[in-house]
């Protein structure tokens, strides 16, 4: 009998020890990140000024090509491709006269001597090199934490002919603000034949073809933005965020793919 309730034990302990291994492969040791979602409760927009005839922009285009592929919906990257570097001997095919005067009025709300690229501008409140790295990931990360004032509906945009028009909805609207709305080519590559970049093929994401700005008046509303002729619309996706006038602050944002 004795060396029957020994055997039983035994043979209780090997099954313990290997259920107990089973279990801890599953639920113990490391536990993999690709299955953790961060806590996100904000959303970063990250507007990179930036220009295809400027030399030190492309390190600055890379590190927001490289917050476009993380594909986070909390975080919005978008390049405004400015004109003022066009007399250098490369005229940038993206670069718009408004885009630079958008960096200028940004220039303004920060109290800037001057205007200069690469400048990157998170959700309108803080304002550094886009080649900072580190000091963008601290920012972004800082955003990230913050809840989200305003939330943006998009319905399906209709497409006529080369205009896109979006239907939107707003959780709420504050007075002296305004909603923007930004058309982005996703991906294009571009081989520079002049200027500070000659011979290079450069690499930008989400780049800014049309843009406006439109005082808010109601939470519900429509916004319309023009393709360019030709586009697939496979290859654009549409930006909306709100604005503060006076401060620059951005509430709110959202990126859909067309």
């Amino acid at each position: 009998m004795k060396k029957l309730i020994i055997l039983l034990s035994v043979i209780f302990m090997v099954i313990f020890v290997i259920l107990t291994m089973s279990y801890t492969g599953k639920k113990g040791g490391k536990i993999s990140t690709n299955n953790i979602k961060a806590d996100e409760k904000g959303f970063v927009l990250m507007e990179l000024f930036t220009s295809q005839g400027c030399s030190s922009c492309p390190p600055a285009d890379e590190i927001l090509g490289s917050y476009t592929m993380k594909n986070n919906e909390h975080i919005i990257p978008i390049a405004f491709h400015v004109d003022y570097w066009n007399r250098l001997g490369w005229v940038d095919s993206f670069s718009n006269s408004k885009y630079s005067q958008r960096q200028q009025a940004y220039a303004g709300k920060f109290n800037l001597e001057s205007v200069y690229t690469p400048q990157l501008i998170i959700n309108g409140r803080k304002e550094l090199v886009g080649n900072e790295q580190v000091k963008i990931v601290t920012i972004v990360n800082s955003f990230l934490k913050e809840s989200t004032a305003v939330t943006i509906s998009i319905s399906d945009p209709a497409i006529t002919g080369n205009k896109v028009f979006i239907p939107y909805t707003l959780s709420s609207i504050q007075p002296n603000t305004s909603i923007n709305a930004a058309l982005i080519q996703n991906h294009v590559f571009t081989q520079i034949k002049a200027g500070e970049n000659r011979g290079e093929k450069l690499d930008n994401y989400n780049v800014v073809r049309d843009f406006i700005t439109l005082r808010l008046a109601n939470a519900v509303g429509k916004i319309s933005l023009q393709l360019p002729k030709g586009s697939m619309t496979t290859d654009y996706s549409i930006v909306l965020f709100v604005q503060e006038d006076v401060s620059g602050k951005i509430t709110g944002a959202v990126k859909l793919k067309l």
